[in-house]
């Protein structure tokens, strides 16, 4: 009795275009991973009569990763582009510095001081606005960022410790190392895995951006990339219906600690404003983790 994959790949392959680009993947192997894709195979839809589908609102680095995991179990990320830069020192430490007992316990210098005030921007951003004008022991506000940290590096993941063959998300080594398009590679998948209901997908892109935020280091010149994340994933997510984590509360916490170096950048209270509420709900409900 031939076992599943043979049934898989003896399949016709369906065409998919993309960018105006065609792929072809073995049809049970997409049915078998998605009830909405499997509808425009197999159901009543146009794309089942026509024989192909116009994929409108995906790109195609994502959908090349897609088709990645759904032959291989797992996918290869964006890599990380080379801009030039003046020399900084880190504004955060990464996950290897920080799981130790020392980086837990003791204060980073940056963290021991107040954050300035961003510059013609509402203060409502500022720290000390949300302690009713109260400023808290500094080391207390230093453990609690350190806390926070912790709590999220703990994360145990569910999908990608069952698979071997892969590495360990790359952290990045200095501040001429744009990771913009690294984060935003996990965001898009997770985007594309919950339109179309590939849980497995969904759960993978999300813990996979988890790995690389948990090893990341944080330089005060490449606030832009964690900017540019956020603003993708306010626009294009929502808070899931199933339960569980999503990707604005895998944010929402790693805003947590990072929120003394991000508020550094006035971008980042326009960007609040922009959006329009959630963000600042999900910050204003980190504050409040940082000054109780």
């Amino acid at each position: 009795m031939p076992d599943a994959s043979q049934s898989i790949y003896a399949s016709t392959p369906f065409k998919f275009i993309v960018d105006s680009n065609p792929y072809y993947i073995h049809a049970k192997l997409v049915s078998r991973h998605s009830p909405p894709l499997d509808r425009m195979i197999n159901g009543q839809m146009a794309e089942a009569q026509k024989g192909f589908a116009v994929l409108e609102e995906v790109d195609e680095g994502t959908f090349e990763r897609f088709i990645e995991w759904a032959y291989k179990g797992y996918y290869t990320a964006a890599d990380f582009e080379l801009k030039a830069s003046s020399p900084q020192s880190p504004a955060s430490s990464s996950k290897e510095e920080c799981e130790t007992t020392e980086c837990m316990e003791e204060p980073l210098a940056d963290l021991a001081a107040e954050p300035e005030p961003l510059t013609e921007q509402p203060t409502i951003w500022d720290l000390g606005n949300f302690q009713s004008g109260k400023k808290s022991k500094k080391s207390k506000k230093a453990k609690t960022r350190q806390e926070l940290k912790a709590s999220f590096i703990r994360r145990e993941y569910t999908v990608r410790r069952g698979i071997i063959s892969l590495p360990p998300a790359r952290a990045n080594r200095g501040a001429d190392e744009d990771y913009t398009e690294v984060f935003l590679s996990h965001a898009r998948l997770y985007v594309f895995a919950d339109k179309y209901d590939i849980q497995p997908l969904k759960t993978l892109a999300l813990e996979e951006l988890h790995d690389t935020l948990a090893t990341y280091t944080l330089y005060r010149g490449r606030i832009g990339d964690i900017l540019a994340l956020l603003r993708y994933v306010y626009a294009n997510t929502g808070r899931s219906a199933r339960g569980g984590e999503d990707l604005r509360m895998l944010l929402r916490d790693y805003l947590g600690y990072e929120m003394n170096v991000l508020m550094e950048d006035g971008e980042f209270s326009v960007l609040m404003i922009e959006d329009g509420g959630p963000l600042l709900e999900d910050f204003i409900e980190m504050v409040a983790k940082r000054i109780n």
